[in-house]
């Protein structure tokens, strides 16, 4: 026979068994019956390794159906097969130890919702959130004030619940003036000057932004309004025509043009926002008028994803459509607050209007149940557009549609002061608590403040890597589990991008260093290195932190791709903030500050990242507050032009320096710069090597943990620093700043002996 009919006997041969109810691994051959060589493709490879090797989607999270192809070879002979492998997800196995009480308020006269979960303990110590039945349904009415009781049993099993109800007159929410404390440096400008690897991904994403096909980007949402497609190229991975994510980039997109213009201010960039912009208004009116969807929709599909998912039709047969909805809503918000496309607030208030008039119609019980399910219910931060969308129309409308996205699964034990999100999707939950924060700033109603504040806590407290990321294969974990998670699927990029905006909402009402220490270490190591070096507009989705790995970098429209289009044109965020009396310096980094009467202008050392210079002119009086960082240990030194100077630091963590708007200031700091051992909280010798903010590498290819002797006294000492570099060499090891790793092999944890 000849190579090609071999493989294609092979072709016709291959078999892998059963694979509509897969529950096992599979076994894939690796050698035809002909003689063939076949390799194998997963197209989920978490689920099904190339191997075969299958792992059951959790309980709650759906059955999964996975494309396996196997490419066979002979000679120069080549051919595929495809496989749909529907993998089951695992039965509902647990077991419950413990119900938290339940204990809440009611309004007499009104209807009252339960919450649809409580927080359970599972019999291998598990907390965790989970769904309730109750005997009425979850929704009540009660005439009289005093004490009721209701009881349910916990969704899948016969362990009974008990909700003790307290009935008062009237239950009003507590509120609070939502005055920040301090603001961002958004009334003036703030500018990032060469000499950082920040500015130089800067220049690497405008020079990509700039070459992409306008177009191309609105294919999905001029074919879906059944407009000319102006001859563009289709979308590709993620925004496939074929896909039911498609549309998301686009929204990204528009946020990446608007971020871009406010850092660099190019107006080629803000014109093509508003190319942008203008195209989407004649989508939305084609798709009302022409397509029949309903007035304000706009997407790059029709309504059907959302009918579906009011049928609780789960994932893969819809993907998210209120996640696309808000990349699309916040794209359209950020062009007109950071490029001053007024069209596009008309556009995102008539798409406002049509989630509201759709949202509002829908049970209390079901809206729960849609938001709690595994990525189909994933909204992103909805909220959050909805509550922005009301600050700048003042429709009530607006507000409350942001808070028809509450989210019982995540809000209720936040709200207990409970971490329970081991096993929650991390990417899917916290843009919910950024929309608690600006729900806050839209009504001062604290319960939303205080349930982000906690949630901050808990997974900054201990669900993070050293580099600021967290999440294990894009889910959340057991509380203090960091070394148990060292695998190739750590730190998606997304969950950092999010975790950035929720630590400004925060600092803006309680302006303490300890949240512009959690920033510093996310931007430093986890955003910055997550770019490929180039003007590719590739992102990482995962950061690897088992031994031995690569980065590997998206172009392929994933949401990390998307949200990657828009965090580096954020690095001029949280540089400074400023009060009525003093402006704030956080972040160090190469930059400008120009307002009004006041010009700040920071410079740093690109091999002392302990060495800080800050240059104040200006023609009014001020205070300057320079944050101090965790990583110096509060050694540092301070001199105003050239003279020594004592300035112990304030209790939020700040150095206060008086300038008295007269001539130019300049403050020289040089913070401690200390090599330091970062331990992991479950294994304290697994640990990480930190200079500074940076933390280290080592450049290794080897899939083994590095043996390193850290352990005994004096042996941090032998870590030499290179001339000239933020780098440490030890024996034949360097160790470099994650962020200056490209595609190079590399070790961030290591065990310590």
């Amino acid at each position: 026979m000849t190579a090609e009919e071999i493989v294609e006997k092979d072709r016709e041969a291959l078999y892998i068994g059963n694979t509509r109810t897969v529950e096992f691994d599979l076994p894939l051959p690796k050698k035809g019956v002909y003689g063939s060589d076949i390799r194998w493709i997963s197209g989920h490879d978490r689920i099904i390794t190339p191997d075969g090797k299958v792992t059951r989607p959790k309980f709650g999270m759906g059955t999964r159906t996975i494309k396996l192809t196997a490419v066979i070879k002979c000679g120069d002979a080549e051919a595929e097969r495809s496989f749909d492998v529907r993998v089951l997800e695992e039965e509902n196995r647990i077991r419950i130890a413990k119900v938290y009480p339940i204990q809440e308020k009611a309004p007499k006269g009104q209807t009252y919702y339960l919450p649809s979960v409580a927080v359970v303990v599972t019999e291998d110590g598990k907390t965790i959130s989970h769904a309730v039945e109750w005997n009425n349904h979850g929704e009540a009415v009660y005439e009289k004030t005093g004490f009721v009781e209701e009881h349910g049993f916990i969704s899948g099993t016969t362990v009974p619940v008990t909700a003790g109800i307290e009935v008062v007159e009237t239950l009003d929410a507590e509120t609070v003036n939502p005055a920040p404390t301090v603001r961002d440096c958004s009334d003036g400008r703030v500018y990032l000057t060469e000499g950082s690897p920040f500015y130089q991904a800067q220049e690497w994403f405008l020079e990509f932004l700039l070459q992409v096909n306008d177009d191309q980007m609105l294919y999905n949402f001029r074919d879906a309004a059944g407009l000319n497609k102006k001859g563009a190229p289709e979308m590709i991975g993620w925004d496939a025509p074929d896909s039911n994510l498609r549309g998301h980039t686009t929204g990204h997109y528009l946020s990446g043009l608007a971020l871009c213009y406010r850092a660099t201010g190019s107006p080629v960039i803000r014109e093509k926002a508003e190319y942008m912009v203008h195209a989407l208004r004649e989508c939305q009116t084609a798709l009302h008028e022409k397509m029949g969807c309903h007035k304000g929709f706009l997407s790059g599909y029709g309504e059907e994803q959302f009918d579906r998912l009011e049928q609780l039709v789960r994932y893969p047969e819809i993907w998210a459509p209120y996640y696309t909805l808000h990349k699309i809503l916040a794209g359209l918000l950020d062009c007109y607050e950071f490029a001053g496309c007024d069209e596009a607030l008309s556009i995102a208030g008539d798409l406002g209007d049509w989630v509201y008039e759709r949202l509002s119609k829908v049970p209390h019980a079901q809206l729960n149940r849609m938001w709690s399910l595994y990525i189909a219910g994933e909204f992103g931060g909805m909220n959050d557009a909805m509550a922005r969308l009301y600050i700048h129309t003042a429709k009530p409308e607006h507000l409350e549609a942001a808070k028809l996205f509450n989210n019982d699964r995540l809000f209720y034990p936040m709200a207990k002061n409970v971490d329970a999100l081991d096993g929650l999707h991390a990417n899917q939950h916290i843009p919910q608590m950024v929309g608690c924060m600006k729900i806050f700033e839209a009504g001062g109603e604290t319960y939303y403040r205080d349930i982000a504040r906690f949630f901050w806590e808990a997974v900054t407290g201990a669900h993070i890597y050293t580099i600021g990321g967290t999440g294990e294969g894009e889910m959340f974990h057991e509380a203090g589990t960091v070394a148990g998670l060292l695998t190739k699927n750590t730190a998606e990029s997304c969950a950092s991008y999010n975790m950035l905006k929720l630590t400004k909402e925060l600092y803006q009402y309680q302006p303490s260093a300890c949240y512009m220490d959690y920033y510093e270490r996310t931007v430093f190591n986890h955003i910055a290195a997550s770019c490929e070096h180039g003007a590719t507009g590739a992102s990482t989705y995962f950061m690897p932190l088992a031994p031995g790995f690569h980065k590997d970098f998206e172009d392929e429209n994933s949401c990390c791709h998307g949200t990657g289009l828009e965090s580096h044109f954020k690095y001029i965020d949280s540089i400074y903030y400023h009060d009525a009396d003093s402006f704030y310096v956080n972040l160090f980094s190469p930059s400008v500050l120009e307002a009004a009467g006041i010009t700040i202008r920071q410079t740093t050392s690109s091999a002392d990242p302990g060495h800080i210079s800050v240059e104040v002119q200006g023609n009014k009086s001020t205070v300057l507050k320079i944050r101090v960082p965790y990583w110096c240990g509060g050694s540092y030194q301070l001199e105003i032009d050239e003279a020594a100077v004592e300035a112990p630091s304030d209790e939020a963590g700040y150095i206060q320096i008086g300038y008295n708007g007269s001539g130019s200031m300049r403050a020289e700091i040089r913070f401690a710069c200390r090599v330091n051992l970062e331990r992991t909280p479950d294994d304290p010798h697994t640990a990480s090597l930190t200079y500074g903010p940076y933390v280290l590498a080592a450049l290794t290819d080897s899939v083994n943990f590095l043996e390193l002797p850290f352990d005994r006294e004096g042996a941090l000492e032998q870590l030499v620093k290179v001339e000239g570099e933020i780098s440490l060499q030890y024996q034949e090891i360097k160790f470099v700043p994650l962020s200056s790793i490209c595609h190079e092999p590399y070790q961030v944890y290591f065990k310590t002996i």
